[in-house]
């Protein structure tokens, strides 16, 4: 939209905007980078037009929402991994029933919901491939790239069904876009360079 039609917007409407362009989740920070003074979120989740979902996090009350944004933004030291990395990526067909994240060694994950799949690592290499991906919603999340999702999948692989191991290391090493250098050296600071470099000879 426009600079100057949201500029002749009133501050909920400028609000309202924001959730219908961000997958329906809003974050105080935003609303302060807009000088939107945040006692608006409090005046609309009193008239029920959203709801606070989280710390600084609002959502509205109905219709879909983007729901990796927002667990990024209630979790943002996490980064999105394994079978939830593949989805972000494209390197599965399968929507995951759960999310699938790293932290590293020593964060405290006993406050999130017991069906996401924790994965702790040493923070050395912790942000080891961190980037980011776009949502459906057009949002960005953190997640490990491509090359560090599939070291991951072969580190993991006895846990991994088997179908969605094979048909991602397929996708993966069709991609025009891989990096196999970069997929050894993440393997080899990962201590599986033997695991790595015995599947890709079959692949490439």
């Amino acid at each position: 939209m426009g600079a100057t039609k949201r500029e002749n917007m009133n501050n909920e409407d400028k609000i309202l905007e924001i959730l219908k362009e961000s997958g329906g989740i809003v974050s105080t920070a935003q609303i302060r980078s807009m000088d939107i003074p945040t006692v608006y979120l409090t005046r609309m989740v009193n008239k029920g037009l959203i709801e606070r979902c989280g710390r600084g996090i609002y959502r509205k009350q109905k219709g879909d929402h983007d729901e990796y944004y927002f667990f990024s933004l209630r979790y943002p030291k996490i980064i999105f991994s394994h079978l939830s990395a593949l989805y972000l990526h494209q390197l599965t067909d399968k929507i995951p029933d759960f999310y699938e994240i790293t932290v590293y060694s020593g964060y405290n994950a006993s406050k999130m919901d017991k069906s996401i799949k924790v994965h702790y690592i040493k923070k050395d290499l912790f942000h080891l491939g961190k980037t980011k991906a776009q949502t459906m919603f057009s949002n960005t999340v953190p997640v490990y790239d491509r090359e560090r999702t599939i070291c991951d999948l072969i580190s993991d692989r006895e846990n991994t069904d088997v179908e969605i191991f094979s048909k991602a290391i397929q996708r993966y090493t069709s991609f025009h876009a891989k990096n196999i250098n970069i997929l050894f050296d993440y393997a080899e600071k990962m201590k599986i360079s033997e695991k790595v470099r015995s599947i890709m000879e079959l692949q490439l």
